[in-house]
């Protein structure tokens, strides 16, 4: 028996738009990347509002600092994956609400802290020019722009670097 493939795709479309308690995010990047569903949509932003209350990312920001790091203060990706720039890397992948305060004060953290004195990000928790790595600066770049900081200055010296 041969299935349709407009069946099979309703099939797998109905199972992402499923609630996951777990994971949250994936019915909202259901929404959003395969309906379309507009930023002002009620039910996009009812399931923003779930991946902020369930799931990986409120678990994210309750481990936040009130300073707004995560691990350790200053700059740089030490300790692996669990440093802020990781945290915000994490944060902008799993769909966190641009809105949040303690997103945004993630998203801060980072640009006071990471900036080198020649715009691009820093690998170190000293923030100078010789640590300024090409694959490395494009992480919070690409956090950063997902995370509606693409219009700040700051963001766009370390793209022009």
């Amino acid at each position: 028996m041969q299935v349709s493939t407009n069946h099979a795709m309703d099939k797998v479309l109905s199972w992402l738009l499923e609630p996951d308690p777990l994971n949250p995010g994936i019915r909202y990047f259901a929404l959003r990347d395969l309906l379309g569903l507009p930023r002002d949509e009620k039910e996009l932003r009812i399931a923003q509002k779930e991946i902020m209350q369930t799931g990986p990312v409120p678990a994210i920001l309750d481990a936040q600092h009130p300073e707004g790091y995560w691990a350790r203060p200053g700059g740089g990706y030490t300790p692996s994956y669990t440093a802020t720039i990781w945290q915000v890397i994490f944060l902008a992948e799993l769909g966190a609400d641009t809105s949040d305060e303690r997103v945004q004060r993630g998203c801060e953290y980072i640009l006071d802290h990471n900036l080198a004195a020649n715009g691009g990000f820093s690998l170190n928790a000293r923030p100078v020019p010789s640590s300024v790595v090409h694959c490395l600066n494009g992480d919070p770049l690409y956090a950063l722009l997902k995370l509606g900081y693409g219009n700040d200055s700051r963001v766009q010296s370390a793209l022009d670097w």
